[in-house]
């Protein structure tokens, strides 16, 4: 019996020190031991300070550790432990909503310009501007909002809340002074020069505030934040509408730009930066490097995108004075120019999704090209109230692609080391596609009968060519039509 039990703890003592010795494994070597068919290079962390945010300064010493982290998992190590604790989520939602409104206005205002024009046109300034002048207005709004982009950085030390209302005050003045416009270069230095530049600041300053709140929960806080652009289009194009027949179109300025005002204010007071103590002791460098322009494959790039851009506010300036020409009162036409605010809204988001899956560069290249042919075979065609809301639905679906691929394809091509410089050139280049407008304008005097045929194939053409020079790219970069990039 004493021989039995002898044996039985043996037994029992070895299999203990086996599960020991098991146990007492190196975290790396369990790891070998599991995953011995990859043959890669662990990555441990290094020694760092915690920062602590009640001392605001560098507190515990936290020591290396092992991980089953491989180098092929890093993309950039943090320098800074201040952002070891972003929090990714809390406060960041309320600075996202804060973007929101500023889309909202922004962007908002920008697309129902078309609705504006149309009403100046067939009051104020009949017989005083032409459709190529007041077209010019909206193009100099936009131009100015892409071109004073590089001003936001030099604001930087002044808070992103300073630089929010002051841009929001200048969008605002800039709508109520053009309410008292009596001629037409009234409205350019007031809605094109004025609302531009502050456009140009909130903007900057939101795209600047909202990824410090976020790590992996960025891209659904940046699309939350635009899809504010396509919900202003749809509330403001109505509104702007209905304000012109009830009030007369000064006041309708005006109200709008209280109103715009109010909104920004609110934004203003919820934005929030989150930087490091030290921020303000960095000095202020250019985010422009013009050795990127040495960079064929950017530049071929920047060539595609900016001309497909070029036919993209086409639509939206010219789609209330086309309605007005087949007999559909200013009410139906700002509701179609609603809905199409309302699809590109959806599209960014549903389109972006599946970027994510089939290549950022051929889901640009599908969208632009179906946009084109949208505009070309669809939209000459459309006549009445109902085929023109579904132009609306399709073309809106489609032609805001370049706003939502437009960074992660330039970052695919220049490399994230460069992707701040090549976003700055990107937006600058821009500016140049708020010539599409004039251009249509031009082309639509040119024609027979004031005609807008030529419109209608030149905003086509330009999204399918510039479409044509990103598969050039491709082919180029990848050397296969049907690679997946």
């Amino acid at each position: 019996m004493n021989k039995t039990n002898d044996n039985y703890l043996e037994t029992v003592k070895g299999d203990v020190e086996k599960e020991s010795q098991r146990s007492s494994m190196t975290y790396g070597k369990s790891n070998d031991a599991t995953l011995m068919h990859v043959d890669l290079e662990k990555i441990p962390t290094v020694k760092t300070e915690k920062y602590d945010l009640e001392a605001g300064k560098l507190g515990t010493i936290i020591e290396p550790q092992d991980t089953n982290v491989t180098i092929a998992s890093i993309i950039e190590l943090p320098k800074d432990p201040f952002y070891d604790t972003i929090p990714d989520g809390g406060y960041g939602w309320v600075v996202t909503f804060a973007g929101f409104l500023i889309y909202f206005i922004m962007n908002g205002i920008s697309c129902v310009w078309g609705v504006f024009s149309n009403a100046w046109a067939t009051t104020i300034l009949k017989d005083k501007a032409s459709t190529i002048e007041l077209m010019g207005v909206g193009t100099t709004l936009v131009v100015c909002l892409n071109i004073f982009t590089p001003v936001s950085p030099l604001l930087a030390r002044l808070g992103a809340r300073v630089t929010v209302m002051i841009g929001s005050t200048l969008m605002s003045l800039g709508i109520i002074l053009a309410g008292f416009s009596t001629e037409v270069w009234h409205l350019y230095l007031t809605q094109g020069v004025l609302f531009g530049i502050g456009a140009s600041l909130v903007y900057m300053s939101i795209v600047a505030v909202i990824p410090q709140w976020f790590t992996a929960k960025r891209g659904t806080a940046m699309g939350i934040s635009s899809a504010g652009a396509g919900i202003g289009g749809l509330a403001l194009s109505p509104m702007a509408s209905s304000l012109v027949q009830k009030y007369g179109l000064p006041w309708a300025y005006r109200i709008v730009g209280l109103f715009a005002f109010g909104v920004c204010t609110i934004a203003a007071v919820l934005i929030r930066t989150r930087l490091p103590p030290d921020h303000n002791k960095q000095p202020i460098r250019s985010p422009i490097k013009l050795s990127l322009l040495k960079n064929v494959n950017f530049v071929i790039l920047l060539i595609g995108l900016v001309i497909s851009l070029t036919g993209n506010l086409v639509p939206y300036f010219y789609l209330p004075k086309y309605c007005t020409t087949y007999g559909i009162d200013a009410s139906s036409s700002s509701t179609i120019v609603a809905v199409l605010c309302a699809m590109n809204a959806v599209g960014r988001l549903v389109l972006g999704y599946f970027a994510d899956r089939i290549g950022r560069l051929n889901m640009f290249v599908i969208s632009a090209i179906c946009t084109g042919l949208f505009c070309m075979l669809i939209w000459p065609f459309a006549k009445t109230y109902g085929a023109l809301m579904a132009f609306a639905a399709l073309f809106g679906f489609t032609c805001g692609i370049y706003y939502t691929l437009s960074a992660p394809i330039t970052a695919s091509v220049v490399g994230t080391d460069n992707i701040s410089s090549g976003l700055s050139i990107m937006f600058l280049a821009s500016a140049i596609s708020a010539l599409g407008p004039p251009i249509s304008s031009a082309i639509q005097q040119a024609t027979p009968n004031a005609g807008y045929i030529g419109v209608q194939m030149f905003s086509g053409a330009t999204y399918i060519f510039g479409a044509l020079i990103c598969i050039a790219l491709k082919i180029k970069m990848t050397g296969s039509l049907f690679s997946i990039m």
